[in-house]
C-alpha cells in the first residue's frame, strides 16, 4: 500500500491543514502504518512565529511553525528534505508608507513583498542555501532588524533578489527537485501526507498527477475529493482561464462534487477524533 494524500485549504490562512493532517497522521501510525508528512512550499511570518525563530537558529535551517510541529511529533525527520522550498515573511514598518496606508495593506498581504529569508533545498544533492532580501530587510522595524540579522548569520544566508526566487520557484528544476524529495518520502512510508501552500490546490503542478486522493480544509468543515482526475481537468482548465489565480481552491468547491464530507469541531490540540479515524478508513479501503 502506498498513499499519497494532498491536503489544502479554502482560505489562505488558517484553514486547520496541519492540525487535520496531524490528527490523521497520528492515528494512521496508531494502526501501525509508517506515516510521512511533505510541506514542499512552505510560507511563514516571523512576526507571529518568533519561536521559529530560535528553532531555525538551533537547528541551522530554517523552519516555520508547521514543519516544527511535524518534525517534534515524529512525521518529518529531516526537515530539509521535507520543505525543500521554505519562505519567511517579516511585516514593514509603517513608517515606510506614512504617505500610502493603502500601499502598506496591499504590501501586507503579498509575500513577494514580505519576503525577508528564503532556504532552498537540492533533494539530489542535499545542498541547502539561505538566501536575504535586502529591500524588506531594510523596510523592517528597527528592533525587528536586529533580531534579523542575527538570524541571517546564523544561517549563512546569502543576498539575493525576490526576482531570482520567483523565477527559481517558477522554473522546472524546482519542480524536478521537489519531486525527487517526494520521492525519498515516499520509500520509508505507507502514507504521506502533502500539505499545499495556502489555498493553492497544489504546491505544484505535477502533484496532480501523483496523488489518490485530495482534501480540502475549511474551519467546520472538510471535502474529500478521490476523483483526482476530474478535478485536475477543471484546474487546467481555470489555469487557462485564470492564470495563477486558477489554481486557488475556492475555484474547485462547487464544480466538483466531493465524495467524502466531514464535520470539524473546536480542539485544543491535535488529536485524533472520530471524523479523523473514518477519513483514513475511507481513503485505506480505496
Amino acid at each position: 500500500m502506498d498513499k499519497l494524500i494532498l491536503v489544502t485549504g479554502l482560505i489562505p490562512y488558517d484553514s486547520g491543514k496541519t492540525w487535520f493532517v496531524l490528527s490523521s497522521a497520528s492515528y494512521a501510525r496508531s494502526t501501525g502504518l509508517r506515516v510521512g508528512v511533505f510541506k514542499p512550499v512552505a510560507g511563514h511570518n516571523l512576526w507571529y512565529s518568533p519561536r521559529t525563530i530560535k528553532k531555525s537558529i538551533e537547528l541551522g535551517l530554517l523552519v516555520g511553525n508547521d514543519v516544527t510541529l511535524y518534525y517534534e511529533n515524529g512525521f518529518v525527520k529531516d526537515p530539509a528534505l521535507s520543505n525543500p522550498l521554505a519562505i519567511a515573511t517579516i511585516p514593514p514598518d509603517p513608517r515606510f508608507y506614512e504617505q500610502s496606508m493603502d500601499t502598506y495593506m496591499a504590501d501586507l498581504e503579498s509575500m513577494y513583498s514580505t519576503a525577508v529569508l528564503s532556504r532552498i533545498t537540492n533533494c539530489r544533492s542535499k545542498a541547502t542555501r539561505h538566501y536575504y532580501y535586502p529591500e524588506s530587510l531594510k523596510r523592517a522595524p528597527p528592533a525587528t532588524r536586529r533580531t534579523l540579522e542575527k538570524m541571517l548569520l546564523a544561517l549563512h544566508a546569502e543576498e539575493s533578489s525576490i526576482d531570482e526566487l520567483v523565477k527559481y520557484m517558477e522554473s522546472a528544476n524546482s519542480e524536478e527537485s521537489l519531486n525527487e524529495c517526494l520521492e525519498l518520502i515516499r520509500g520509508g512510508n505507507n502514507v504521506v501526507f502533502i500539505e499545499s501552500f495556502n489555498d493553492a490546490i497544489a504546491p505544484y503542478a505535477s502533484l496532480l498527477g501523483k496523488v489518490n486522493a485530495i482534501v480540502v480544509v475549511a474551519p467546520g468543515r472538510v471535502f474529500v475529493y478521490e476523483d483526482v482526475k476530474t478535478l485536475k481537468e477543471l484546474v487546467v482548465s481555470n489555469v487557462e482561464k485564470y492564470g495563477w489565480e486558477g489554481f486557488r481552491t475556492r475555484h474547485i468547491i462547487g464544480k466538483v462534487s466531493a465524495q467524502i464530507t466531514l464535520s470539524t469541531g473546536f480542539a485544543l490540540k491535535p488529536k485524533p477524533y472520530n471524523i479523523h479515524k473514518a477519513f483514513i478508513k475511507a481513503i485505506l479501503e480505496e
